[in-house]
């Protein structure tokens, strides 16, 4: 079934509306609508608000309907959104050069400070509105948002499913970029990693990209929030509790200010995805290569055998080892804590099912 998207290209002069079925037809669209002077196997689509590259049907698929892609060729470099338009208004409206300056500023220096003042928002927002749910009962809430979200739950189940795509993405993109993957003899490296990646999508899937993290209404055991929609930092990545005394608390449900500031607020890896676990998974598809698969569950070692997918799925997308944190608690530094060789035998894995 056909969709409707939006595509413009790196100029943004002019944007054209696109009904395809899946990404080849969209980007062959695009490239006769655009003028483009290049084969479509020379493009490349990404999503212009926050620049993530969309290679495959599936990612598609996840997309709502007028999303805004950038058509690029291959020589173009991606600018999202954010980054264009603060760039033209401090290319072309003087007025606001020094209001663009500070906002990015703003973020970037003097962190724990400029953030009392985001805090002021928060004390000023309606309590009576917080326990609202439909776009009916507080339509500024939904202002900016998909008209396709039609209550709070919606919104911010969707907001937690887009980071876990972020997660998957940025791994399969990590293991499809790598030597590993693309120089692999006789393609057994291509077919480890294309393996796990369906693995790892399918758990995804199954449970519904976790978007229940930030849904209010589900089960205590399967959210991040309280009943009424509070958020409370957990601190560093290697603490237990929050050392602000509970100043870092949010809550997104209750204004538009606070579900903007909470997009602030990160899902923090106490093992890095980037600096550890995608590391140790290179190191699991090499030991299987080489014919040494240490299991796990039988810790025996055998010359056959399996990534054990669950494993590496814990880590990066549950509770397990994400930890909600406001800005100031995450620490953008080098974790101590390390992800490790997860491998399991062929009998072992069978038992598991």
């Amino acid at each position: 079934m056909k969709k409707g998207y939006k595509v413009t290209d790196v100029k943004r002069e002019k944007k054209i509306g696109v009904a395809a079925e899946n990404l080849k037809e969209l980007i062959e669209k695009s490239c006769q609508k655009l003028s483009f002077n290049v084969s479509c196997a020379e493009c490349r689509l990404f999503v212009a608000e926050d620049g993530t590259q969309v290679d495959d049907d599936d990612y598609l698929a996840t997309l709502p309907p007028q999303t805004l892609f950038i058509l690029l060729t291959k020589k173009q470099k991606m600018v999202t959104d954010f980054d264009f338009y603060y760039n033209l208004i401090r290319s072309s409206k003087k007025d606001y050069i020094d209001t663009g300056v500070a906002a990015k500023e703003f973020l970037n220096t003097n962190i724990r400070d400029k953030f009392k003042v985001l805090q002021k928002y928060i004390a000023a927002a309606d309590d009576a509105k917080t326990l609202l749910s439909d776009r009916t009962e507080d339509p500024n809430w939904f202002e900016g948002l998909e008209l396709s979200e039609k209550t709070k739950e919606q919104s911010m189940c969707k907001r937690a499913k887009e980071r876990m795509r972020g997660y998957y993405y940025k791994t399969k993109t990590a293991l499809k970029s790598s030597d590993f993957y693309i120089h692999s003899k006789n393609g057994h490296g291509k077919q480890l990693i294309d393996k796990f990646l369906i693995e790892l999508q399918k758990k995804l899937e199954s449970n519904s990209y976790n978007g229940s993290y930030f849904n209010r209404k589900v089960h205590s055991n399967y959210r991040l929030c309280s009943d009424s929609g509070l958020f409370q930092c957990g601190g560093l990545w290697n603490v237990d509790k929050c050392s602000y005394n509970g100043e870092h608390v949010i809550n997104p449900y209750r204004s538009r200010e606070e579900r903007i500031i909470f997009q602030t607020w990160n899902l923090d890896h106490k093992i890095e995805l980037s600096r550890s676990i995608i590391p140790s998974i290179f190191k699991a598809f090499e030991a299987l290569q080489l014919g040494n698969c240490f299991c796990i569950s039988c810790e025996e070692s055998h010359s056959d055998g399996n990534i054990d997918t669950d494993r590496y799925y814990l880590q990066i997308f549950t509770r397990e080892n994400l930890k909600l944190v406001h800005i100031v608690c995450h620490y953008k530094g080098r974790h101590d804590d390390t992800s490790d060789v997860y491998t399991v035998c062929k009998t072992c894995s069978k038992q598991r099912f």
